[in-house]
């Protein structure tokens, strides 16, 4: 059964709730730097319009069933 979640994003150095979706499964992602990649915890999301988003781990609040 997939959980319910509410992805967030920054605003003005807050997180507010950016949109609703199912999580999937936990995943790996990296940003580059320029002394090298930084690697992160992401999530693998679906949108209530069925498209994917993979925000990092800290940006997911799970929600009551």
């Amino acid at each position: 059964m997939l959980r319910p979640v509410m992805v967030m994003k920054y605003v003005a150095n807050k997180k507010v709730d950016d949109y609703q979706g199912v999580f999937h499964q936990w995943s790996l992602d990296y940003e580059e730097f320029e002394y090298g990649a930084g690697n992160f915890a992401s999530a693998i999301i679906e949108k209530e319009d069925g498209t994917i988003g993979t925000p990092p781990a800290h940006l997911i609040r799970f929600l009551d069933k």
